[in-house]
């Protein structure tokens, strides 16, 4: 039995329009984001985990690069650093690899929200900020504390949107 998926299904237009729609709700939630330059909180992984899960690693990092990159030109031309744009694409990849085509368990998704929150949000955001010219020994503890306080709360908010959208998958 295969714990890990590292397939993507094929793009037809049909898969395009749900994840242009992701893009955009993504986009949108991640609006809504607070906190400060290096400590913020934002609802966009709702959009993130869903992407892996409908579409795989590889479309749903795709697709979060891209968006990242459509997020800053949108809202913050100018200020564009590489290293948040591969922090956000490994984050949709580690989702799309726990949750594509795979049954939605609790320690599952408690796995893949931990595997996020430290490489992506602890130690690649972390590396990020401090390349960009603040110092790790100064914000390495918020982050660490936030993402462990965030790590139930974002586990049991994405488990129950994961078994609701697992019971309407049918339907689309």
């Amino acid at each position: 039995m295969q714990v890990l998926s590292f397939s993507s299904p094929k793009l037809s237009t049909r898969n395009m329009v749900y994840m242009a729609m992701l893009m955009a709700m993504q986009i949108v939630l991640g609006r809504f984001s607070f906190g400060t330059p290096w400590l913020k909180i934002s609802p966009a992984f709702f959009a993130t985990i869903l992407m892996g899960y409908y579409f795989g690693p590889w479309l749903a990092a795709g697709a979060a690069a891209l968006n990242d990159q459509l997020s800053i030109m949108i809202f913050s031309p100018g200020a564009n650093f590489p290293g948040f744009t591969i922090s956000t694409a490994i984050a949709a990849m580690l989702y799309g690899m726990f949750f594509h085509g795979k049954k939605v368990t609790v320690l599952r998704t408690l796995l893949a929200v931990g595997m996020v929150l430290l490489i992506s949000n602890i130690i690649l955001t972390t590396l990020w900020l401090n390349i960009m010219g603040t110092p790790w020994q100064g914000i390495i503890w918020p982050r660490t504390i936030k993402n462990v306080v965030m790590l139930p709360i974002q586990t049991a908010l994405s488990y129950g949107t994961l078994k609701a959208i697992e019971r309407i998958r049918p339907h689309l």
